[in-house]
């Protein structure tokens, strides 16, 4: 028997526990009203940066005094020391990740980490243990559920590597091909599509969601010169014509939306859909039976999708094996992305299918 031991639980942590929100709502706070932006040029006092971002001077040295406290500010003091010679500055790492002009600016996934609707779903998480799934309406899996046109927006920190491992397991195989086509299911971003196409100069995508999200998709496929490999099919992966057949079918943070029944459904179908000698991708976090704080993200996006959806849970990487069997379909790899318990796996065919020439042809 293995045991996996957490930290001992300490008055301190409780506390660090407890007050997390805080921080998280001081980061929050100080990149909508651009205190990182207006520290860009050097060091300012409160007064200052009150003009700068336009706020009430008390109010602004009351944020920064305890955006400071956490670490979310540097401080420079001058003079004798008394409090009103502080001036504030960007903390190392800052003006890369929270200053909007970078190219490595971050502070997006303040859209996606801290939504609205996730901090008021999870105020009410032991009444969601209770009745065993979400209590919201729409839910995530509805048409009507907006957060995925911000998730559209930029994706989440992971996804670029992602993308790469994807296309990094694939590139052998494709580099046989003349002209793959790909399908990227419940796309989003389309960011797995359109890194495989932008490496793969005449691989044509399909890239499949909702209208409201497609116009962030449409916005990435132009900002990186890909419009013209790129088509986009409005609709929803269980019921829409995909248009096939394809080369390689990917779906990208997906399968957790769903119970493991749907799951093997929604594969089975672009299953479907794929050419003789095609590949089927799968990407996301995976819960692999390790030390719980080694997959935290996982647990995390599995909490997320309990709040969130009605069955959904970040599926193991054994029942994602299973799922990808029972549809059909036979394991070819499977990769965790560095650290992080992100895992794409491709999967071919067991047995030669026709229904995505059929499709492919009847249109």
């Amino acid at each position: 028997m293995t045991t996996h031991p957490a930290p001992a639980v300490t008055r301190q942590s409780l506390l660090e526990t407890l007050q997390a929100f805080k921080r998280t709502s001081l980061l929050r706070a100080t990149v909508e009203l651009g205190v990182y932006d207006a520290l860009a040029a050097g060091p300012l006092d409160a007064p200052r940066l009150a003009d700068a971002v336009g706020a009430d001077p008390r109010a602004l040295r009351i944020l920064l005094g305890a955006a400071a406290a956490t670490g979310l500010l540097d401080t420079v003091t001058e003079g004798d020391g008394n409090h009103g010679g502080d001036r504030y500055a960007l903390p190392e790492g800052a003006a890369d990740l929270l200053v909007s002009t970078s190219p490595q600016y971050a502070g997006h996934a303040l859209k996606v980490n801290v939504s609205d609707w996730e901090w008021e779903a999870m105020r009410d998480l032991a009444a969601v243990v209770r009745k065993g799934g979400t209590l919201l309406a729409p839910d995530a899996t509805d048409e009507a559920f907006t957060y995925w046109t911000d998730f559209a927006a930029d994706g989440t920190f992971v996804t670029r590597a992602a993308a790469a491992a994807l296309v990094e397991d694939t590139r052998a195989w494709a580099s046989g091909l003349r002209q793959p086509r790909v399908l990227d299911v419940g796309c989003g971003h389309a960011l797995f599509g359109l890194e495989f196409a932008r490496r793969h100069p005449h691989a044509v995508v399909r890239a499949l969601d909702r209208p409201d999200v497609l116009v962030r998709a449409r916005a990435h496929a132009e900002r990186m010169g890909l419009s013209e490999r790129v088509g986009f099919i409005e609709g929803d992966a269980f019921t829409t014509g995909l248009d096939g057949p394809y080369d390689l079918v990917i779906a990208a943070n997906l399968l957790p939306m769903f119970p493991r029944d749907q799951g093997t459904g929604l594969l089975h179908r672009l299953a479907g859909v794929l050419r003789p000698g095609g590949r089927l991708a799968t990407v996301g976090f995976s819960v692999d039976g390790g030390p719980p704080a080694d997959e935290h993200a996982a647990h995390l996006l599995s909490l997320l999708m309990l709040i969130s959806t009605p069955g959904g849970e970040a599926h193991s990487l054994e029942t994602t094996r299973r799922m990808l069997a029972d549809a059909g379909l036979a394991e070819l790899s499977a990769r965790r992305v560095g650290p992080l318990p992100v895992h794409v796996v491709t999967a071919e065919p067991l047995v030669a299918t026709t229904a995505g020439l059929q499709e492919g042809t009847s249109r």
